[in-house]
């Protein structure tokens, strides 16, 4: 059934709930409390008592954000070093303010590239900022693009749902709104519109073609130097392909399993608060000795607090025997994502011999590997569209060799212990500056590409005297 509705979305519910949970775990603590993943006890019990309990099993939880640190590590290990870059000078705004909202491409694509190794989706548009005079890079999360459709192979439809920030009228806040931004083609020719909802109380509230002042808005077409774009400006970025389909989302796995490990977590903690106080016993009370003890209200228990009882009465504590299989449970669990978070940087398992292994680091096959070449590949295209549309005439050679690319040799640093102690030697004899042998271990990636001489020496002279020297 055909629908007119501008909000109407093509993601499934199962997808969209894949992409929760990930999102939901890399976020943290908070998040996982207010989701509400670990399950109530005694659902049945709406009692007073029972939901104090549930709030104290909850509490108590202590959630280990592997999956979090695991896509902290691997972005760090992808832009472990600085993404190399050419563009033309009138490109050169990129590098400093790439979607006019003065966030850096580098940035940018971190976030980016997270998405992509999270969730398996994400898109980019390259929008002419009429208020800049300039084309910028827009990236929307996989959320966000609601609708599209191809034609023949062309791209000719993208709907895509954004929140936007207005000043509230005298007054500090900010009011948000949601609008749909609608890409498609027109007779061969890409145009944008903008839509907005809009309604009075008791009255059914529609889709209307508005502007940011409330005016209707004419359909805008997209122009070059060159004349009109006869393509819609958008790229998918996904984990396996950059086409419209849904990619496995990488960290789901991971996800899933830190979601079991958090619930191995709030059970160990409410186990161990149960029975983790030891309870105090007496036996041999007469009945008057009972009676004395419950009088007093209060019983002290210490070494300097004698505790009298009768001849043949006995005090001790009923303490559990240790229960480690919840235990045991989490510590699986925990090098179950151990094991999986690497297996995002194993290549391919094939047998190649050590030449054939240095020769293609650079073309490693793991997870990260493809999902970072697909964010080049998408940022590639992306810079030659801003070039396009900046360009007097049809590309020229150096908007073809405009680029953007993000590491993809993931390899551990390979020290050669002889050839650093030549080094060292040879700077000994004064043949060779320290800059260089410290330009030497930035190359093997023993010491970051960002740390400075003057920094690396500033933290000698504060760490003081070395080892054996003290």
């Amino acid at each position: 059934m055909a629908t007119a509705d501008i909000t109407h979305s093509r993601i499934p519910a199962d997808v969209q709930e894949r992409w929760k949970t990930v999102r939901d775990v890399i976020a943290g603590d908070q998040a996982m409390r207010a989701a509400g993943y670990l399950p109530v006890l005694n659902a049945a019990d709406n009692s007073a008592e029972n939901k104090a309990r549930n709030e104290a099993y909850v509490q108590r939880a202590v959630f280990y954000n592997a999956t979090g640190r695991t896509l902290d590590g691997l972005i760090g290990i992808a832009f472990r070093k600085d993404p190399a870059h050419e563009l033309p000078e009138y490109l050169d705004y990129l590098l400093t303010d790439c979607d006019g909202e003065e966030t850096s491409i580098y940035q940018q694509s971190q976030a980016v590239a997270a998405s992509v190794v999270g969730v398996g989706r994400h898109g980019l548009l390259v929008d002419y900022d009429t208020r800049l005079k300039r084309p910028v890079i827009k990236s929307y999360a996989a959320e966000s693009i609601i609708n599209w459709r191809y034609e023949n192979g062309a791209l000719v439809l993208v709907v895509l749902a954004e929140t936007v920030e207005e000043p509230e009228d005298g007054g500090y806040g900010v009011e948000e709104i949601q609008q749909y931004r609608e890409l498609y083609l027109d007779a061969g020719q890409y145009k944008c519109r903008l839509w907005r909802l809009t309604g009075e109380e008791n009255i059914p509230a529609v889709h209307q073609q508005l502007d940011a002042n409330g005016a209707a808005l004419d359909e805008v077409a997209v122009r070059s130097q060159t004349g009109g774009l006869a393509f819609i400006p958008f790229r998918f970025v996904g984990s396996r392909n950059n086409d419209a389909a849904f990619d496995q989302s990488p960290l789901y796995d991971l996800a899933r399993l830190n979601i079991a490990h958090y619930r191995n977590s709030a059970d160990y903690e409410d186990s161990v608060f149960f029975v983790g106080q030891a309870q105090p016993w007496i036996s041999g009370l007469t009945e008057e000795w009972r009676d004395h003890l419950q009088a007093q209200k209060t019983a002290y228990i210490g070494s300097r607090a004698p505790f009298l009882l009768p001849e043949g009465g006995a005090f001790g504590f009923a303490q559990p025997s240790e229960n480690t299989l919840v235990h045991e449970a989490m510590e699986q669990k925990e090098k179950q994502m151990i094991g999986l978070g690497a297996r995002l940087l194993d290549k391919t398992a094939v047998q190649v011999t050590a030449t054939q292994s240095d020769n293609d680091r650079e073309a490693s096959t793991s997870v990260l590997s493809l999902c970072i070449a697909n964010v080049n590949e998408a940022y590639q295209t992306c810079i030659s569209w801003c070039a396009l549309l900046l360009s007097k005439s049809p590309l020229t050679l150096e908007a073809e060799q405009a680029s953007y690319k993000i590491t993809q040799d993931y390899s551990r640093a390979q020290i050669d212990p002889q050839a650093l102690a030549g080094m060292v030697a040879a700077w000994q004899a004064g043949l060779i500056a320290k800059s260089d042998v410290r330009a030497y271990m930035r190359h093997q990636g023993i010491v970051a590409v960002e740390r400075t001489d003057e920094a690396i020496d500033g933290d000698l002279t504060a760490q003081g005297p070395a080892l054996g020297l003290m």
